[in-house]
This record gives structure tokens, sequence and C-alpha cells, in this order.
């Protein structure tokens, strides 16, 4: 689902984030997955002052109303997915939606639980910072943790009419996602970690040595207490990002974060190779 015609820069912003939540939601592995975690945490939830973080259609604000909190507060910046979540969430009056930047929001009152779904493909690549500069403290937040993962396998264990290996070759340092059909993979080794009270890990320098394969691959775990909630691979909402292998060592790391409010700009992914282990090493 594309933006076809001219449309301001705004209005683009807002139609294409809109269209990248509708396929978020075609994704009900991840959606069960969410529910799930929701619903084992209910004793937490039970008479709780809890937020929603970019909260979409207002699925898992429903949850949460439904779960006994003591007041929802569903916040989404969006203007389509706010209108929609607003009408899905009418019935509930222990719901507010507020149209807004969560990063913008103070409520009067302790959040005891904050729930979001801000993973990107590659973890910190959509909307996770914003968790690392918000007004409150919420005492509990659900997910707490993720991490990037990445595995390797031979471009021949595809049966690929196109992708071959002068194919993948060409991108070289350059990581495409949804190359083949990644059902089955499990990346292994961890690249980077998130978690909600340090935040995203600085530069890691990973070393593949001893790992077979000529294609490297990129997946995330979205985790709870320890714990696998969801992974690409298994949610068909983060699919794998790939590339070809060129060495043993390669280094990853984040840019800061840009734009402004009505336009943000999510953290990039920086990689490369590392040819030679340096000699302060």
């Amino acid at each position: 689902m594309d933006v076809l015609n001219k449309v301001s820069p705004k209005r683009f912003f807002e139609i294409d984030s809109f269209l990248a939540f509708l396929s978020i939601y075609e994704d009900k592995v991840r959606e069960r997955a969410y529910l799930r975690l929701l619903r084992s945490c209910k004793k937490a939830i039970r008479g709780a002052i809890c937020v929603e973080a970019g909260c979409g259609l207002g699925i898992m604000s429903e949850e949460l109303a439904k779960l006994g909190a003591k007041k929802v507060y569903a916040v989404e910046l969006n203007p389509e997915l706010f209108k929609l979540a607003k009408a899905r969430l009418s019935p509930y009056p222990n719901v507010e939606v507020i149209k807004g930047d969560i990063r913008d929001f103070k409520p009067d009152v302790q959040v005891d639980v904050l729930v979001h779904e801000f993973f990107g493909q590659l973890l910190y690549d959509e909307s996770l910072y914003a968790l690392a500069d918000l007004r409150f403290k919420p005492s509990l937040v659900l997910p707490d943790s993720g991490a990037l993962m990445c595995g390797t396998a031979f471009v021949d264990e595809w049966d690929d009419d196109v992708i071959d290996e002068a194919v993948i070759r060409r991108f070289d340092s350059v990581i495409v996602s949804g190359l083949f059909d990644e059902k089955g993979i499990c990346p292994d080794v961890e690249v980077l970690a998130w978690s909600a009270k340090s935040g995203i890990e600085s530069e890691r320098v990973v070393d593949l040595s001893g790992k077979k394969g000529n294609l490297l691959y990129f997946g995330i775990e979205v985790r709870h207490e320890g714990k696998v909630i969801c992974r690409s691979g298994v949610c068909d909402n983060w699919s794998f990002g790939w590339t070809w292998r060129k060495a043993d060592r390669f280094s990853f790391s984040f840019s800061a974060p840009g734009g402004n409010r009505k336009i943000p700009h999510a953290p990039e992914a920086v990689f490369r190779w590392n040819k030679y282990k340096p000699e302060n090493e």
C-alpha cells in the first residue's frame, strides 16, 4: 500500500504511517502475543493507571479496559488512527483517547503500566527512541526489553529462480528485507539489546567466526522479563533483513533520531563490515 499522488509532506507522513499501521494489524500472531502478555499481567493491570503509547486502532487499550484498569490513556499521534481509536474505545468510560506525541504527554497521576508496540524490523529503527524521552516514569513497561539478533545461512538453501549468489552479492553492505520465504529459521547471535530501563546499547562488534554461511540475516526478539514474547519469522510484521556475508566481523549501531514532532525521523541502522581485528583488542 503506497501513496500514489502528490500531497504535502505532512499529509504524506500521516497517510504513510497510517498505511504502515494497517499492515501491522494484519499480523494476528503478533496481536495474540501482545494480548497474552497483557493477560499474564492482569493482576498488575487491574485497578491501575495505564498508558498505551501509540495506541493505533485501540486494540491493546481495549484489552486494558477489559482487564479492569482504573484508567487508560490511549495516546496516538496519527490523526487517522486517533479517529478510529476514539470510535472503537467510546464504549469504555475508563478510557481517554489523546491525540499527540507520547513524549509530550504528562498525566497528573502516577502511571502504573505503560504498553507500547514500538519495535521496528531492526529493533530500534521505528519508535523505541520515544520511550527514552517520556515526561512520566511508569512502574511497569510492557514489554520491557528486546534484542536485535543475527544468523548465517547459504543462498542455495532457498529455491529461488531470481535471488541467487550473483544477485545477492549486489547487496554488499546493504541490508534488504523480505528476500526469501523466511519460515523455519531463527537467528541465534545477539547484535544489540534494548531495555526500558537502560535504552539501546551503543555500538557493538559482532564476531561470526565459526558460523557457516554466505548470507547474514537480522531479526528481532521482543522480550519481557527475559522471556521471548514474539520474534521475526514468527510474527510476520517483522521480516528478516539480509545481506551478503563479506567477512567474519561487523559493527552495528544506530544514529540519533531527527525531524520534529510532526514529522519525526526514526534512528537509522549503521552497519559496516570489519575485515581486520583492531590492534588494541
